[in-house]
């Protein structure tokens, strides 16, 4: 499977580790203590019922930038943003067992909401990968983690992402605002100022979590079971990928095996077994929309980043979306260029109903009908005006969108045209075999050295071995070691922005191939000295194959390991030097 892209300008690498893997993981940690200090008790702090007037439609009102101050003892913050788990630990062997225990665990804090001061308040990290920034982390607020009961405006407490794999801040709330206006449940959001002991952390996305209050407000009954699905489908074997949001208590998974069973009947049995226990024309529109935004990174394209909810009123699953902030980009980081833009097919459901006459026909109905109604261009192009104009005042000195916002601009601009070219006369087929197992493995393992300057990484593009030094060894598969013949090293920003610090390391080896490293390190892991774990916030890592001219191929995620830095600064022609060692995982599903 390969990607066709530039070596210095890729979705991202971070962004192509993320196709995989962002998000993953629960975010419900087992244990809530912080270090203490920091904070006292007391109160602060309304509580609302849900016979009283709906608070959140302010909290969560398109044109409302929140601000947050949170007060939290040093020590608890740098513990806080410093908490990690490895992409070995989460997703190497045995994933599908079930979901792992978060590493994320409460501190306590004081939290000004909007100029409401709520004390002792409890504030961690959530997310992965992008989401685990250590200069930047994602957050939840609770209001309640130790003042049992509290609410504030309408809410029990605030989630906060970082947008770190969205820098136009559009994608996540112009994706939802697509699926509610579509007809379909999906969280309200609009943005905050987030400020930490004084520190201006920037504009979050403030989104609304998918829980029983949000719910009621798009079910008859929200008393039945929610889901959260990340690498998650309807197979045997598959079912504890799930994890379980509502009714943690009762063992009952009924609801899913019964939708992976429906799935396993023949053609002719389908429509009436599953369309016992999910709402198959919801599920369609759900899946056209997924498609028209790209949300590549959802249910019907990844297998990641959704919830189901049985509602007991009805007996039949819904889906719902969640993390859409990799959306509205039609390049696909783990498929071909040529993949089909009109269909996204990788979930069972998507793919068992596409293979189907009728509910192709169905499903380009759904999509035509998407495109009349709800993919209003002008409108969607006004909506970009608005939050870039509303968040322009809050970006750092120096800073701005307005590159990764046009980019949006001409998603949308083109959408249209692409989806309904492909589906005209005929609707493209899906090539792509199905993923049998979502667990990464092990497939090979690498070491080396690196010493170059900062700012060489346009002369790796076109003197790769005249560029620093390095070694470069490699063990693809494990057991059969090979050193590089020759070698280069290049170190810069990545992509070009002032954000992370990239190292590139490229070698030769023997039957014509090239491979190359990519690493991305936080700021303040790139100095003299630093250790850098590969838990994808320290340092992003990632190993490729490069099989032509701007073209690549992912061979591998860095799971376990380490970079070093015997030399490191971000300042044009500063030495960069130091040493690598790590595994190598399988970064498809395979």
């Amino acid at each position: 499977m390969g990607v066709k892209t530039n070596l210095l300008h890729t979705v991202s690498f971070a962004a192509l580790a993320a196709a995989l893997l962002s998000a993953c993981g629960p975010d419900n940690p087992q244990n809530t203590g912080g270090s203490g200090g920091g904070t006292s008790t007391g109160g602060g702090g309304s509580t609302t019922t849900s016979t009283g007037p709906d608070l959140t439609e302010e909290l969560y009102a398109p044109d409302h930038v929140v601000e947050v101050n949170i007060e939290i003892a040093p020590a608890d913050w740098d513990a806080l943003r410093t908490q990690s788990r490895t992409i070995s630990e989460m997703l190497g062997e045995n994933c599908q067992d079930g979901p792992h225990d978060s590493p994320y665990t409460y501190f306590p804090a004081n939290v000004t909401v909007d100029g409401q001061l709520l004390e002792n308040s409890g504030v961690r990290k959530k997310g992965f990968l992008g989401s685990a920034s250590l200069s930047k982390p994602s957050l939840k607020v609770s209001f309640d983690e130790y003042e049992a009961g509290r609410e504030a405006f309408g809410v029990e407490g605030l989630t906060l992402n970082n947008s770190r794999q969205d820098p136009s801040f559009v994608k996540t709330c112009l994706a939802m605002k697509v699926f509610r206006d579509a007809g379909l449940p999906a969280s309200r959001c609009n943005f905050a100022r987030v400020t930490v002991n004084g520190t201006d952390m920037g504009v979050y996305v403030n989104i609304e979590p998918v829980n029983k209050r949000m719910l009621a407000r798009h079910f008859a009954d929200n008393t039945g079971n929610l889901y959260e699905g990340q690498l998650s489908d309807f197979r045997p074997g598959w079912s504890a990928t799930y994890e379980k949001k509502t009714n943690e208590d009762n063992p009952d998974r009924s609801d899913i095996d019964a939708v992976t069973d429906a799935l396993t009947k023949p053609d002719g049995e389908l429509e009436s077994a599953l369309g016992a226990v999910v709402d198959i024309d919801t599920f369609i529109k759900y899946w056209a929309t997924e498609t028209l935004i790209a949300a590549w990174d959802g249910y019907t394209n990844n297998l990641n980043n959704h919830f189901v909810y049985t509602d007991p009123s009805t007996g039949k699953m819904a889906f719902l979306p969640w993390g859409p902030d990799m959306s509205f980009d039609a390049d696909d980081p783990f498929l071909p260029s040529s993949r089909p833009q009109s269909v996204s097919a990788k979930g069972r459901i998507s793919r068992r109903l596409y293979s189907i006459p009728s509910f192709q026909s169905k499903y380009i109905s759904a999509m035509n009908n998407l495109l009349n109604t709800v993919w209003k261009e002008d409108a969607l192009l006004a909506e970009i005006d608005r939050v870039e104009k509303l968040v322009e005042p809050y970006l750092p000195n120096g800073s701005n969108a307005s590159g990764p916002t046009d980019q949006v601009r001409s998603f949308v601009e083109g959408r249209r045209n692409v989806i309904t070219a492909e589906l005209a006369p005929n609707p493209p087929a899906w090539p792509f075999p199905e993923a049998s197992v979502a667990c990464l493995s092990t497939v090979g393992k690498v070491s080396g050295t690196f010493s170059t300057t900062f700012g060489t990484l346009p002369q790796l593009q076109t003197q790769p071995f005249n560029t620093g030094d390095a070694t470069f060894d490699l063990e693809i598969p494990v057991g059969m070691p090979q050193s590089a013949s020759a070698t280069g090293a290049a170190s810069g920003y990545e992509n070009g922005s002032n954000s992370r610090r990239r190292v590139i390391v490229i070698g030769a080896f023997a039957g014509g191939k090239t491979y190359a490293l990519v690493f991305d390190v936080e700021p303040e892991m790139f100095a003299a000295g630093k250790d850098g774990k590969f838990d994808w916030q320290a340092v992003f890592a990632v190993g490729i194959d490069i099989v032509g001219p701007g073209q690549f191929e992912t061979i591998g995620l860095f799971g376990d390991g380490v970079l070093h830095l015997d030399e490191a600064q971000n300042t044009s022609g500063a030495p960069v030097s130091g040493t690598f060692e790590g595994t190598l995982l399988s970064s498809f599903l395979n």
